[in-house]
């Protein structure tokens, strides 16, 4: 019998171990189930990305660069045309003579004799008389003017003398021909034409003796 109360406490012994045990093991399972179940808490606040705000706001910030680019390259396109304007005033004073400011005088005998000519004619008016041409020095410019004309036509001659040589003279101005040789017609040049005295001839004869439809005028100043 002392041999059956041993056993029976030893088993009692040894169930209270397995208990206790059984005790620390369930508080120990406790302790670690219980972060796993406050991180799935469906209460608990999550915070978003910072990644996430910062590819939301580059598009922002895009959009400006995107709008004024087209803005600067239109501007100097529209200027470009008003650089053009003051190459149109270039012809405006072709054609002009420049005046004499004093006649050279080179041969005393014959700036003498221009002064104190006989007439001005053109061949074509052969039944006319000789035309009337007035020279005079005005402020050193020898200045000529002077008209021949009839039924058959009509000349004209008018401008400065710019030089005076022993056998020639250079004239400066218009020489006119009017209906000579034939009605209608009308020869008008000007510019600087030579007159020139040949051999024994008591008178200059205009150099450039073709000017209009190919005829040629004999012009002379005679003295």
């Amino acid at each position: 019998m002392q041999i059956n109360v041993d056993r029976g406490a030893a088993r009692a012994s040894g169930m209270k171990r397995k208990s206790g045990n059984r005790v620390l093991a369930l508080g120990l399972a406790i302790a670690f189930a219980a972060p796993v179940h406050a991180a799935k808490d469906p209460g608990a606040a999550i915070l978003p990305p910072r990644a996430n705000s910062s590819q939301q706001q580059a598009p922002a910030q895009q959009a400006p660069a995107q709008q004024q680019a087209p803005a600067q390259q239109q501007a100097p396109a529209q200027q470009a045309p008003v650089q053009q304007a003051p190459a149109q005033q270039a012809p405006a004073q072709s054609g002009a003579l420049a005046p004499v400011q004093k006649t050279q005088v080179n041969s005393q005998a014959a700036y003498e004799r221009l002064l104190n000519n006989s007439g001005v004619t053109v061949q074509w008016l052969w039944s006319a008389q000789r035309g009337k041409l007035n020279a005079i020095d005005d402020n050193d410019v020898v200045r000529l003017e002077g008209t021949q004309a009839n039924f058959e036509g009509t000349l004209k001659i008018k401008g400065e003398v710019v030089s005076i040589d022993s056998d020639r003279f250079v004239f400066r101005g218009t020489i006119l021909i009017l209906d000579a040789p034939d009605k209608g017609r009308r020869c008008e040049r000007t510019g600087d034409y030579e007159f020139k005295a040949t051999g024994k001839r008591k008178y200059w004869r205009l150099q450039q003796m073709e000017s209009c439809g190919r005829l040629t005028d004999y012009v002379d100043v005679f003295y």
